[in-house]
Order: structure tokens, then sequence, then C-alpha cells
């Protein structure tokens, strides 16, 4: 499975995985943000999804059976980063929020930082390569990328 796109101005991405923060970006204080599972639904059928969390709340087990994703306990930002790169940073898409994720949104492909519920840090805002008010937004992006596009483009 992979997702490919143009954006004028920039190399061609050819993406295959999704990196997903859980605490703060697809939960609040633990508990699932409406519409997320709607929209990873539908991911799901064109990219691997994982979710990456140090799991604070100890709901990681439960949403990833929920989600259909892949669960992995994960606590610093370097063990993320070193996933990441263990699938290829070429190949991979990340969305997060947190400080901890600076190095998996700085060496993805494409890095996508949201502002949740819980807020977003500044240093996560800055590695990322779009910014988003919220992760139901972040992950439209990736079922329409004309919008995308327009984002990035040159």
């Amino acid at each position: 499975m992979t997702v490919t796109i143009d954006i004028p101005g920039r190399p061609w991405l050819e993406i295959e995985h999704l990196l997903l923060d859980l605490n703060g970006t697809l939960t609040n204080r633990g508990a699932l943000i409406d519409g997320v599972a709607e929209r990873l639904s539908l991911i799901e059928r064109q990219l691997n999804l994982h979710a990456l969390s140090a799991d604070t709340f100890g709901t990681l087990d439960e949403l990833a059976s929920e989600l259909h994703i892949s669960a992995h306990r994960i606590s610093s930002g370097a063990e993320k980063r070193a996933f990441l790169e263990g699938l290829g940073p070429q190949h991979c898409a990340a969305i997060g929020n947190g400080t901890n994720d600076v190095s998996m949104l700085s060496a993805a492909a494409l890095g996508i930082a949201v502002v949740g519920p819980e807020g977003a840090s500044v240093a996560a805002l800055t590695a990322a390569d779009i910014v988003c008010r919220s992760v139901l937004e972040a992950l439209d992006l990736l079922l329409d990328e004309r919008a995308m596009v327009a984002t990035l483009r040159a």
C-alpha cells in the first residue's frame, strides 16, 4: 500500500506508513476524539497505521484494537525516531503534538503537527511540514491530498 503525492516544487512523496502519536493527538486525556475512528478506517485502506505512545492513560492496547492499528509502546522522542527510521523515513508520514514527537516529525517525509485539546509544543509546530488545528483536519489532508498540495506547493 502506497500513497503517491505530487507536490509542485518538491520531490514526490511515496508514503506507506502513517505514524500516530496517541495522547494529545488521537485522544483527549486518553479518550478517543470523535471522528478519528471513521477517518482512520478510510486511511487504513491506503497506509499501514502505527500508534506510538508511552501510554500515559493506559488506553493504547484498547484503542489500537478498536482502530485496527498496530500499537507500539515508545516513550521518548529518540525511540519514535528510531521506529520511523526502521520503516524508512522517506516512506512515512507522522502526526503528533508533543516535544517527544519532534524528531519523528522532522525526519518523516511528511510531518503534521496538530494543536489538539491538550495543546501542542512549539518545538513540534516548528518541526512539522504542516500544522493543523485538529487531528481531524490532519487526517482529512491525507484523505484529500489536494488541500495538502495547495499548502505545500512551492
